[in-house]
C-alpha cells in the first residue's frame, strides 16, 4: 500500500466537514485514521465503508439506486443497530471519489468525498 494525502469531504444535512489525512492507498482499498477511529473505504465489487474504534463499529455498503443494510455496534453495550442505506451514486475517477447516500432511519442526506 502507498502512503498519499487525501481530502475528506462530508456534507450532511446540516454540516460540512473538510480534513487532510495521510493514507493508506492501494486498488481496492484507502484507509486512514481519524483521531481514534480507523477508517477503511473497500473499492471491490460493491464499496463499502468501515469505521472503527474502542467503542463502536460501523459498516456501510453503497450499490447505486438500491438500499442496502448497514450495521452500527456499540461494542460497550453489546448492541447492534440496523441502518437503512439508500444510495444515489458513487462516482470513482482516478483522484476522486465521490458516495451520495441518505440514512433512511435518520433522514441523513450525505454526499462523502474523498479528494487525492
Amino acid at each position: 500500500m502507498n502512503k498519499k494525502e487525501i481530502k475528506v469531504i462530508i456534507k450532511n444535512n446540516s454540516d460540512i466537514s473538510e480534513e487532510k489525512y495521510l493514507a493508506l492507498k492501494d486498488e481496492q482499498k484507502i484507509e486512514y485514521f481519524e483521531k481514534d477511529v480507523k477508517t477503511s473505504l473497500i473499492l471491490k465489487n460493491n464499496i463499502k465503508l468501515k469505521r472503527e474504534n474502542d467503542n463502536y463499529f460501523l459498516e456501510m455498503e453503497f450499490i447505486p439506486n438500491k438500499t442496502t443494510e448497514g450495521i452500527y455496534k456499540l461494542k460497550n453495550e453489546n448492541l447492534n443497530i440496523s441502518l437503512e442505506i439508500s444510495t444515489d451514486y458513487v462516482i470513482i475517477e482516478e483522484n476522486i471519489i465521490i458516495i451520495k447516500y441518505k440514512v433512511i432511519s435518520t433522514k441523513q442526506d450525505v454526499i462523502f468525498k474523498i479528494e487525492m
